[in-house]
């Protein structure tokens, strides 16, 4: 009877246990992250009786964590995809909200100012049309100065929030490495499991893969080590932290933040190889849609100020004097990369735009006398002939000039896919320091760097982002706006206009302001393998608008598969380790009845002892 006494009370213990297990299921069923527990109950050690082994009743073995560490880690990485398509989806949208609602705007205000050089060549001596073409090229000016700002407000929206999720990343790392430290002093020095606390850990894990794309290494000893990239950059290992920054590129001036993972002492980009969570979004979302849209919108601008400004060159003004830039021209400095060694600066490389380079100066700017015109007409046509062909070549590009002191000069690289920049022929393309040339219709300057860079300086140029700052009409009077053409009198009566001296016509002649105006549906950008221009200007900013809705697009179905992956992994893991509260009812129920028949069984050992007491005194 004592055996069975202790039987019993084991047995209480033990149900009692599995009472409170279930309870603590059913009390977290909301709780994120919480994995289902259950009690291992398994028998006691049989003692001898007699001849025979005779059991001794049931024990806690231990309280087991439903836990699949496969399921969790697809969780990890369905979570991080899942959010980076999220992010992505929701800016360009917003990207998409600006472009759609300054499209309209945009169009019409080029359509405008093309329609005032009609009515100007309609009526080429009207003061009043005059002055409605430069009002017009005002209102482009200001309607892209406005639209331009709000792209760069999103910049530096997203610059802030990159910086936002670093920061948050680094919190929640700092919080496993705690609990690294705990659990493993948990495991050292009690015989129990710290279920609830791996739960926190492996939550707080899933909130940084929301944030960025992780990898987990788990170890014997409870610790867990948490890698970026693919498992190319240690976040946390063997609990020792790797803290993430987020700041400036190297190249200062551009104000763009990157990430970067401080590894030892050694301070490491990795913008370019965080492909998933919030982060990876941003960083996806900034390079590929907001970057391309500015240097797309950039690339139709300086097709407008180039077009425009040689054309304008062909005429001549009120004055009879050759028509000056009408837009501001593009004209920038290369950036220094902070870590250059050397003494060479980027504001010794100068990129503008110059098709006749090393034959003539830019377009006449109203300053000079007549007598600064090529020798002849037909030397004017083949400038123009010279500038559209490399307004043809122009590519949204911006370029990373790296300088290599084998060949004593500045190679060319894609900033963004980081790729060389080719030539038609497919040649890397190389501009020997001191010597200046035309690379995809811009010219770049090398001739006042005089002293050699160290090897791989490196300098950042963006002319097409840069226009979008600087678009401008320099023209306020509006009799310098340049409507005749050239002088019909052919001086030899040889039938060509080409080799006679350039001159104005007379003072009602329409013809360069007639062909400004048809620049409207002129071929002139993006120039095929045979040298033709494929689009206009205002087809240029199409490309430009449908870019962008290709991105929106493409994200929303990424976004929409990811989903339906992450729902099927979430129910695989719920179906595993989530609370059923049916199935913890049933155990409820299972649990209390066998609690009262061992409690049963302890009232029976009870009387039994009452009756055999009561038997002693008689």
């Amino acid at each position: 009877m004592a055996d069975m006494l202790t039987i019993a009370s084991l047995s209480l213990n033990t149900f009692k246990k599995a009472l409170e297990v279930t309870s603590h299921n059913v009390a977290n069923v909301s709780t994120e992250g919480y994995t289902k527990q259950r009690v291992i109950i398994q028998s006691s050690a049989p003692g001898n009786a007699g001849n025979n082994y005779q059991g001794s009743g049931s024990m806690v073995g231990g309280i087991e964590r439903l836990y699949s560490e496969y399921l969790q880690t697809q969780l990890y990485s369905s979570q991080s995809l899942l959010d980076r398509y999220d992010t992505q989806a929701s800016l360009s949208k917003q990207v998409e909200g600006i472009v759609a609602s300054n499209d309209e705007g945009v169009q019409e205000f080029i359509n405008r100012y093309f329609s005032s050089l009609q009515a100007l060549s309609d009526n080429p001596a009207s003061t009043t049309s005059r002055q409605q073409v430069l009002d017009e090229a005002g209102s482009l000016e200001s309607h892209v100065g406005n639209l331009t700002t709000v792209l760069n407000d999103t910049s530096a929206q997203t610059n802030n929030q990159i910086s936002d999720v670093v920061t948050e990343v680094n919190n929640r790392l700092k919080s496993i490495q705690q609990m690294n430290v705990e659990i493993d002093n948990i495991l050292k020095n009690t015989e129990s499991t710290p279920n609830d606390l791996m739960d926190q850990r492996d939550q707080a894990i899933l909130e940084i893969s929301q944030y960025m794309d992780i990898k987990t290494y788990y170890h014997d000893n409870g610790g867990v080590d948490l890698y970026a990239a693919n498992g190319r950059v240690p976040l946390l290992a063997s609990n020792t932290l790797m803290r993430l920054e987020a700041s400036r590129s190297d190249y200062q001036d551009e104000n763009r933040t990157e990430v970067y993972a401080y590894i030892g002492d050694q301070k490491q980009l990795i913008s370019d190889k965080i492909v998933g969570g919030e982060l990876g979004g941003l960083l996806d979302f900034r390079d590929n849609m907001l970057g391309q849209a500015q240097n797309d919108l950039g690339l139709t601008l300086n097709g407008i100020v180039a077009s425009m400004n040689w054309q304008h060159y062909q005429g001549y003004d009120i004055n009879g004097d050759a028509g000056g830039n009408l837009f501001q021209p593009l004209s920038t400095n290369a950036m220094d990369n902070q870590n250059n060694k050397g003494t060479v600066y980027g504001s010794d490389i100068t990129v503008s735009f110059n098709p006749n380079a090393g034959v003539s100066e830019p377009p006449y700017d109203g300053l000079t006398a007549l007598s600064s015109q090529p020798a002849t007409y037909g030397d004017k046509e083949t400038y123009l002939e010279n500038a559209f062909s490399e307004i043809g070549q122009f590519q949204p590009r911006e370029y990373e000039l790296m300088y290599n002191a084998s060949t004593d000069s500045f190679d060319f690289f894609d900033y963004t896919t980081k790729q060389p920049v080719l030539d038609s022929s497919g040649t890397p393309i190389s501009i020997a320091r001191g010597t200046a040339a035309n690379v995809e219709g811009l010219n770049f300057d090398f001739t006042a760097i005089t002293s050699a860079p160290v090897d791989e300086d490196s300098f950042l140029v963006k002319p097409h982002k840069q226009i979008l700052e600087d678009f401008s009409k320099v023209i306020s009077d509006p009799g310098l706006l340049a409507t005749r053409g050239q002088s019909p009198v052919d001086s030899n009566s040889d039938g060509s206009l080409d080799d006679e001296v350039p001159a104005p016509a007379g003072i009602g002649d329409n013809v360069n302001i007639a062909n400004m105006a048809g620049l409207q549906s002129a071929k002139i950008l993006f120039s095929g393998i045979d040298g033709k221009a494929t689009e206009s200007l205002l087809g240029g900013y199409s490309k430009m608008a449908s870019n962008v809705g290709m991105y929106v697009r493409g994200t929303n179905i990424q976004f929409t598969a990811q989903s339906s992956v992450h729902d099927v992994m979430v129910t695989q893991r719920e179906s595993y380790s989530g609370v059923s509260l049916d199935e913890e009812a049933a155990n409820l129920v299972r649990y209390q009845q066998a609690y009262e028949a061992s409690a049963q069984i302890v009232a029976t050992v009870q009387e039994l002892f009452r009756t055999l007491l009561d038997l002693s005194r008689v």
